[in-house]
């Protein structure tokens, strides 16, 4: 059972720019800087495939970020009274928050491409399948943060089934219409959806804001939204912040960048402070082109402390090569932001694939 609040207008602390006249949608803020495909093209000579190269298969669970065997005994037994944090792989995880299960932008699959033969291969395997995963547990929810290939897998969803109740941002709905979801709900920013699940478990969920686009092919950008999600339980209080994919701020060539973007500060103050948070840390570079809809580790810093976060955990990285950093560059860059900024390493980390880490107690 779940009951629905359609949020039609943005509090006073956003507006509706994010929608354009001919129904797709913008990011509305200075700090993004839109870049075509023409872009795209100059940048490719420059791009270091070199420097972007994986280990060799026999180093990366060394070199890259380890793997930890899934610890099914606390994934089957969550503290209903903390948040729990399981990091499948990429942007996927597995959030435990007042006994719901959340899957969140799961992709299982060995590509994240249109294409089953082409495009970005994983070179680390999620923790575990996820037969093995819905046979341990029951998923009671999905969050989707927008609509690109290594976010929303064709292959996942059918997997998952349609007793999952799916959480999609504006437009999204009709991608799962295609194949007859009945328990589809989408939403804008700041919507809200109260879920109600027996054995008196409740949380309130939120679309938030995010600074990114969508496409899966030529003819869809910004055709659907894109947006991170908030899950706040109702009997013990816990907040939790899936980031989705976002940028920052856009930074020129020279270094140089524009303002940042506001809407992290208002999710801080409107839903936070969090308990623990998802946020990106990969796929960045080259900065001129990436930042407006990727951060680097600096960016997520100032993500952590705008959104008022307890405890982070870094994600979007250590999968698929998407861009030209050295794949083990994230976590390095991320320690290095957290001392200048005078942060605690402890409050802002990174984990193995398959690690499982609960929030304190309230």
């Amino acid at each position: 059972m779940s009951t629905t609040t359609t949020t039609t207008t943005v509090p006073s602390k956003g507006s509706l720019q994010h929608h354009l006249p001919n129904g797709r949608f913008q990011n509305p803020w200075t700090s993004f800087t839109e870049h075509g495909m023409l872009d795209f093209l100059r940048l490719l000579p420059s791009w270091d495939r070199e420097g972007s190269k994986v280990p060799p298969e026999a180093d990366r669970t060394v070199k890259v970020l380890g793997y930890k065997g899934m610890d099914w005994a606390k994934i089957k037994n969550p503290n209903p009274e903390i948040v729990q944090a399981t990091w499948i792989g990429h942007a996927s995880f597995l959030l435990q928050i007042e006994g719901i299960n959340i899957i969140c932008d799961p992709v299982f699959g060995k590509r994240c491409s249109p294409i089953s033969f082409m495009g970005p291969a994983r070179y680390t395997p999620p923790a575990c399948t996820l037969d093995e995963l819905m046979s341990e547990i029951k998923f009671d929810a999905c969050f989707i943060s927008h609509n690109h290939y290594d976010h929303l897998e064709v292959a996942s969803m059918q997997q998952l089934g349609k007793d999952v109740q799916y959480f999609v941002p504006l437009k999204l709905k009709s991608w799962f219409n295609n194949y007859n979801y009945p328990h589809v709900y989408e939403y804008d920013w700041w919507g809200e959806h109260e879920l109600k699940l027996p054995g008196e478990r409740e949380i309130r969920i939120t679309c938030v804001p995010a600074q990114h686009f969508t496409s899966r092919g030529v003819h869809d950008r910004m055709a659907t939204l894109w947006g991170g999600w908030v899950a706040v339980g109702k009997k013990h209080g816990q907040r939790v912040y899936f980031g989705g994919d976002t940028g920052y701020r856009s930074v020129n060539k020279d270094g140089s960048s524009s303002s940042t973007c506001p809407v992290f500060k208002e999710i801080g103050q409107e839903l936070g402070p969090f308990d623990l948070s998802c946020i990106p840390i990969g796929a960045y570079s080259p900065r001129s082109f990436m930042s407006p809809v990727h951060c680097a580790p600096e960016d997520s810093v100032e993500i952590h402390v705008d959104v008022r976060s307890k405890l982070s955990i870094g994600m979007h990285w250590g999968c698929f090569v998407l861009t030209d950093e050295p794949v083990n560059e994230p976590p390095e860059r991320l320690r290095k932001a957290l001392d200048a900024r005078g942060i605690k390493q402890d409050d802002f980390i990174t984990v193995a694939i398959g690690e499982t880490v609960q929030s304190s107690a309230t």
